[in-house]
């Protein structure tokens, strides 16, 4: 089992949301990645089934289906989870999830109040959200985007005031345009 926080050499990164909830983070890894994340007592991470890699004595796991986020029958159509994973801290002591990546992909952390509170992404993106995040998938409309598949125009929209993490292939880079 991994280490919490305290006992890692590295410094976590620290999320802090418009309610200033703050919630410290570390990625680990470098090709297969895996974020961990530490959860207050009554703070709760939702993730995409089968990301959990490892999580403290003190964390409950229930699947659920979460009505706020439309999947249903375009996922379950595509063979898509329709579910997600919830981890709630019911306890009275902070405890930590480690979430990984189910493929060969960067973990980026994704603020989307900086976003405007959206952002579409490709199918199977979505990771793991902390706070408001609502995820729901919509067709591209650009034609420029169209692939000769049909997940080649559906995206994943992510909607609110949470931190998100996506998943990304290859390399992210930062940058300004503008």
């Amino acid at each position: 089992m991994a280490a919490p926080f305290f006992s890692t050499p590295f410094q976590p990164y620290v999320y802090q949301n418009h309610q200033d909830a703050v919630i410290p983070f570390q990625i680990f890894g470098g090709e297969a990645q895996v974020v961990q994340i530490m959860l207050k007592p009554q703070e709760k991470v939702i993730a995409k089934p089968g990301s959990m890699c490892f999580m403290s004595g003190s964390i409950e796991m229930e699947n659920v289906f979460i009505h706020e986020n439309e999947v249903g029958v375009w996922q379950w159509f595509f063979g898509k989870a329709v579910t997600s994973v919830v981890f709630h801290n019911p306890g009275p002591s902070d405890g930590f999830v480690g979430i990984a990546a189910p493929s060969l992909a960067r973990i980026l952390p994704i603020d989307l109040a900086k976003f405007g509170g959206e952002i579409l992404c490709q199918p199977d993106a979505f990771l793991c959200s902390v706070s408001d995040v609502k995820v729901s998938n919509t067709v591209d409309q650009r034609a420029r985007n169209v692939m000769p598949s049909i997940e080649g125009f559906l995206r994943q929209k992510l909607t609110g005031q949470g931190l998100a993490f996506i998943l990304a292939g290859g390399s992210g880079m930062y940058f300004l345009t503008s």
